[in-house]
C-alpha cells in the first residue's frame, strides 16, 4: 500500500462549516484521542484506515469527544480531509486491501493452495498478524467469503425473514446526492435509522440516488426495513461451527470488505460481487444461496435482544483488550478450535464471549431441530 502517503494536505478550506458536518478541529481532536487509546491487531497504517471510519460513527452518534453533539451528515471523506490525508490515496489504500482478498479467492479457485490467509507476498490479509500463522483450507475460505457476502444482501435477508418468520432489518449503501437529501428534509441519521422501503420510488424520482462524479454525492447507508439487525460476530462463529474454521475466516474477510468498500475510488457492493464471482467460478464450492439464508437466520438478532448481543465492527473485531492481549476475532477463532481464550466483553459490553458462545450453541441446536 501507499503507506502514509495520505499525510498531509492543506485543510484550511475544509474548516468551512457545512450543516450537519462536524468541525474539522473536533474531528482531529477525537481521532487523536481515539488513536492514542485504541490498538488493533493489524499494522499501524491499516489501523489508521480503520479508525477513520470509527470517527464517522462518533460524529453521527455524538460519541467520543463529540460529547453528545451529533453531526449526521459527516462522511469518511470529511474525516480524511479534516485529518489532512489525501482522500484519493486513502481510498486507493483501502481498495488495495479489498483487492488482495479478491486475489486470494482467484488464486484459490485457480488451484493454488496457500496454507495461510496471506497475499502473494506472504503478508497477512488486512495486515492482521493473527492470520500469519493460522493454517486454513482455501476452499473453506471461499465458502466463508461466498456466504458472508450473500448473507448481508437485501434479497437474502428478506428470504430469511420469510423462511424463519423473523423480523430482521436490512438496507443498502447507495450513492446519495446530499443536496437532494437536504431538500427532502433528510439527513444521514434518518436515512440510516428509519425504514424507507416504501419511499424508494419517490426517492428515485426526486433524484436522491445519483451517479458518481459529483462532489455532492456521497456513499451512504439507506435503511429499507426497520427491525433488529444482524450480529457479525454470530455470522463468523456460526459459519465456523457449520462449515469449519476456514469458513469463519472467510466470513470475517467478507465483513471486512463490506466495511472498507464504503470509502474507495469506485463504489459498489464488492462483498456481494465477490460472492457472485465465487458462485460462478468455483464448481466444487459445496454451499449455495439456501445456506446463505440459513446463515442470515443464525446471525439475526432476535427482537428484544438488540442490547444484549454483540455486533462487532471491523475495529471491534481487531481491538486488543490489553488486560488479556486478545481481540474478539482471536477469541472467536480460539473457541472454534477448542483452544483456551480469556473471558472478555464483546462489542461495547453487550455480553461476554462466554455468554455469547452459549447463546450461539443454543441457537444452533434449535436450528438443527428446524432442519
Amino acid at each position: 500500500m501507499a503507506h502514509n502517503k495520505h499525510r498531509y494536505t492543506n485543510t484550511r478550506k475544509f474548516d468551512v462549516r457545512i450543516e450537519g458536518v462536524a468541525p474539522a478541529s473536533l474531528i482531529r481532536e477525537d481521532f487523536a484521542a481515539f488513536d492514542a487509546r485504541v490498538t488493533l491487531r493489524c499494522s499501524h497504517d491499516v489501523e489508521q484506515l480503520v479508525l477513520m471510519q470509527s470517527i464517522e460513527g462518533h460524529a453521527h452518534e455524538g460519541h467520543g469527544l463529540f460529547y453528545g453533539r451529533k453531526f449526521p451528515n459527516t462522511t469518511v471523506d470529511d474525516i480524511a480531509k479534516a485529518l489532512r490525508f489525501d482522500p484519493e490515496v486513502v481510498k486507493a489504500d483501502r481498495q488495495e486491501l479489498i483487492d488482495e482478498i479478491f486475489d486470494f479467492a482467484k488464486r484459490a479457485i485457480a488451484g493454488d493452495r496457500p496454507r495461510t490467509a496471506c497475499n502473494s507476498d506472504g503478508q497477512p490479509l488486512l495486515r492482521c498478524g493473527t492470520l500469519r500463522h493460522l493454517e486454513v483450507e482455501p476452499l473453506g475460505i471461499l465458502r466463508g467469503l461466498y456466504l458472508g457476502g450473500m448473507r448481508d444482501s437485501v434479497e437474502v435477508r428478506k428470504l430469511a425473514n420469510e423462511r424463519y418468520g423473523i423480523d430482521m432489518g436490512y438496507g443498502k449503501c447507495r450513492l446519495v446526492d446530499q443536496r437532494v437529501m437536504r431538500d427532502l428534509g433528510l439527513d444521514g441519521y434518518v436515512l440510516a435509522k428509519q425504514g424507507h422501503e416504501h419511499e424508494l420510488d419517490e426517492f428515485e424520482r426526486a433524484g436522491l440516488f445519483a451517479d458518481e462524479g459529483d462532489e455532492n454525492v456521497q456513499y451512504m447507508y439507506v435503511r429499507y426495513k426497520e427491525g433488529p439487525g444482524a450480529s457479525d460476530d454470530a455470522a463468523v462463529v456460526a459459519a465456523g461451527k457449520l462449515w469449519g474454521l476456514s469458513a469463519a475466516v472467510g466470513c470475517w474477510l467478507a465483513d471486512a470488505i463490506d466495511t472498507l468498500e464504503k470509502y474507495v475510488p469506485v463504489y459498489s457492493d464488492q462483498d456481494f460481487d465477490l460472492s457472485t464471482y465465487i458462485e460462478a467460478s468455483c464448481t466444487d464450492l459445496g454451499v449455495n444461496r439456501n445456506d446463505a439464508v440459513d446463515l442470515a437466520y443464525m446471525c439475526a438478532i432476535p427482537v428484544g435482544m438488540e442490547e444484549s448481543l454483540p455486533d462487532s465492527s471491523l475495529r471491534d473485531f481487531l481491538e486488543i483488550d490489553r488486560k488479556h492481549d486478545q481481540c474478539a476475532l482471536e477469541s472467536h477463532l480460539a473457541h472454534l478450535m477448542s483452544l483456551p481464550y480469556a473471558r472478555m466483553d464483546l462489542d461495547h459490553g453487550q455480553c461476554t464471549n462466554v455468554e455469547f458462545y452459549e447463546y450461539i450453541d443454543a441457537k444452533l441446536s434449535d436450528f438443527r431441530k428446524i432442519e
